[in-house]
């Protein structure tokens, strides 16, 4: 049964994220006055700046409470670069050949996500190649539960 409103009235609850992704008819409701940590949603591995054509980078953050990391995204101003290695307390989720880091962008409605817990005080890393743009950025960020 669904109720309405009164004009002006603030919902008592918000949709968990989690459940969202489930399936689109669970909903779990959770109370409003949840923790800080739970409205974290970005956790951000930060950015290289100026790298040269051909240059290595490397992006890492430890992760400040348990959670869930969901995509991957990242922002790269060379059209050829590569990520290639993704490690999460030091396991590779990258197998195989390098992958081109167009796969993690945000406009990429089909990029891969990861749903993998992971323990606060956990290393994430990303390492990869700039493609052959010279004074080239790369950025990048998980989304997170």
């Amino acid at each position: 049964m669904q109720t309405s409103l009164p004009a002006g009235a603030a919902p008592a609850y918000r949709r968990n994220r989690f459940f969202q992704q489930l399936s689109a008819s669970c909903y779990a409701k959770v109370p409003r006055d949840i923790s800080a940590d739970e409205l974290n949603v970005v956790l951000g591995l930060g950015s290289v700046a100026a790298l040269a054509a051909g240059a290595a980078f490397t992006l890492t953050v430890t992760a400040p409470r348990d959670c869930i990391i969901r995509d991957l995204q990242i922002f790269a101003t060379s059209a050829d670069s590569l990520i290639t290695q993704i490690n999460v307390a030091g396991d590779a989720l990258v197998l195989g050949n390098a992958v081109p880091a167009a796969v993690f962008t945000v406009g990429n409605q089909a990029r891969p996500s990861f749903d993998l817990p992971v323990k606060g005080g956990t290393t994430l890393q990303i390492i990869g190649n700039n493609g052959s743009t010279a004074a080239a950025v790369v950025a990048a960020a998980f989304s997170i539960d």
